[in-house]
């Protein structure tokens, strides 16, 4: 019995002690001075964790022993807390994420932060799964991060906004809303399906080149410059033609990832004698309208109709439909 509670005893001089000991002896736990990296959302695994931070007023994808600039290295990556070392003090620094929502268990991948975009989200998972990715225009909302899962595709049914999509197209994961500009996104990928632009490269070769593109929003006219210079293959497009891009390809043939694009955005790629042409969908063309609305025709009042119908198209005589064979000879 002493001894028990000589042990309680020692917990609570030493819980009282604490109040009273100089601020040299917490030396190591310091405040923060504003230009530490702020941390957005950790994917965690062992074999390849992965973060989203905030430096410098920039966004940073960092993985472990990653350096930010001659200041800050990311020295580890932990489940909800990044190590870094700091130059100038020689020292290590703990920043921890404290997500706001957690799961009560840690099952596979973890996936803690504060509230980021749908493609932060779709960015993060493709890199960490090695996937590619592509995602619709219209496609956006907040994500709170606060899941856990085995696979890539328990993960994105977790944190897809309402009325999001998403499909896994061998190596490539693809974004968009549920009617994009008033279509199934059944039909987007249907149509998406039946594409094949790996016939594009016989006709053009530089297709067939890999290729690395990362856009975060830049416009689809300076996107299709990139891939015009990189495939070596005239592409035309109109010049009303503005929507921002959503991809992320790595070592994949242009081809491939301008078909994607293309496709994913209800685009279609036409073959002309001088090269590539990049047209919107016929209905996204209607929706759009930049020219005027026709009148409207207005039937004749004086003209006999039959109910209120149009009237029926005339009829044929039989003599107008018989005309002689004609055989050219070989």
């Amino acid at each position: 019995m002493k001894t028990e509670s000589f042990k309680h005893l020692t917990v609570v001089l030493a819980f009282i002690f604490s109040f009273f000991l100089p601020a040299d002896a917490f030396a190591e736990y310091q405040q923060r001075t504003g230009d530490e990296p702020v941390i957005k959302a950790i994917l965690y695994h062992q074999d390849n964790p992965r973060a989203l931070l905030i430096y410098d007023r920039q966004k940073h994808h960092v993985v472990d022993k990653m350096r930010l600039d001659d200041e800050w290295t990311v020295e580890q990556i932990r489940r909800e807390s990044i190590l870094f070392k700091r130059a100038s003090t020689g020292s290590f620094v703990e920043i921890y994420l404290y997500p706001k929502k957690r799961p009560r268990y840690h099952q596979g991948w973890s996936f803690y932060g504060h509230p980021i975009s749908l493609w932060e989200t779709v960015e993060l998972l493709a890199h960490g799964f090695g996937y590619q990715a592509v995602m619709h225009f219209q496609a956006g909302g907040a994500v709170v991060p606060g899941n856990h899962g085995g696979s890539i595709s328990k993960l994105m049914k977790k944190l897809l906004p309402p009325h999001h999509r998403f499909a896994l197209a061998g190596p490539v994961m693809l974004v968009l809303p549920v009617k994009p500009a008033g279509e199934e996104w059944t039909e987007v990928l249907e149509r998406m399906n039946q594409s094949h632009p790996e016939l594009l490269s016989l006709r053009y070769p530089g297709l067939n080149q890999p290729g690395i593109l990362f856009s975060r929003g830049d416009d689809i006219q300076h996107v299709l410059k990139k891939l015009a210079l990189g495939g070596k293959t005239p592409i035309q497009f109109p010049r009303d033609l503005h929507f921002p891009v959503y991809c992320s390809f790595r070592n994949i043939p242009f081809g491939q990832i301008l078909s994607k694009i293309v496709y994913l955005n209800q685009c279609i790629i036409i073959e002309r004698e001088y090269g590539l042409e990049i047209s919107p969908w016929p209905r996204k063309v209607l929706s759009r309208g930049p020219w005027p609305d026709l009148p409207l025709l207005k039937a004749d009042p004086h003209e006999p109709q039959a109910g209120h119908g149009p009237n029926p198209p005339p009829l044929i005589q039989d003599h107008l439909l018989n005309h002689p064979i004609i055989r050219q000879t070989p």
